[in-house]
């Protein structure tokens, strides 16, 4: 039995995650994480939603037991997804916040010049650079649900996985060691988005 915990941080499309997870195909048993939850070391992996901004997230990252969170962080498969993927980072321009750290890179805000909607919200493809097991059924070129302003200006580019356009090429998945964060949402982006959470459940 897996026991999968999801961040609950008052906003992220939570009660469509749960959704998708509870219909995969698994032995799987969910938790729902916000500061009262006790129960960090029986998690097998953890799922951070992506609504909101950095600057929130962090704040609520705050109210935990430090040391159990980076023990956390350090030592399961971690799911990170839009704001999810970006307080990983160092900073983000949005409300100038200082992420968590864990790597090389900030969170940048799309600024155009021409007269490209910003934020950038609907579907786009998905260009697949490497191959990797979380990302068996999924093709390159394939599309995703994305919602976002701001995107990775990443550092670490062996470990991007795939990238994405919208006026400009930024990182779209990025897999490194225990941490998969995607840009875009998989729990708006049907069965693509179905096989992701799979995928990550088997991982």
């Amino acid at each position: 039995m897996l026991n999968i915990g999801i961040f609950n941080f008052g906003s992220g499309n939570l009660k469509s995650i749960i959704q998708i997870l509870n219909n995969l195909p698994l032995n799987l048993n969910l938790y729902i994480i916000n500061k009262n939850f006790n129960n960090l070391e029986k998690l097998n992996k953890v799922i951070i939603p992506g609504q909101g901004n950095p600057y929130g997230l962090v704040k609520e990252f705050l109210k935990f037991d430090f040391i159990k969170i980076k023990n956390l962080f350090n030592n399961i498969k971690i799911f990170g997804i839009c704001i999810g993927k970006q307080i990983f980072y160092k900073k983000s321009s949005e409300l100038n916040t200082r992420c968590l750290n864990y790597l090389e890179g900030h969170v940048n805000s799309f600024n155009f010049k021409n007269n490209k909607k910003i934020p950038n919200i609907g579907w786009n493809r998905v260009y697949i650079i490497k191959k990797h097991k979380l990302l068996n059924g999924i093709k390159n070129n394939d599309f995703f649900y994305f919602s976002h302003t701001y995107y990775i200006i990443n550092k670490n580019y062996k470990f991007i996985q795939s990238i994405s356009k919208y006026n400009i090429f930024y990182p779209s998945i990025f897999i490194k060691n225990n941490l998969f964060l995607v840009q875009f949402h998989p729990e708006k982006s049907f069965k693509k988005g179905y096989k992701i959470f799979y995928n990550f459940c088997n991982w």
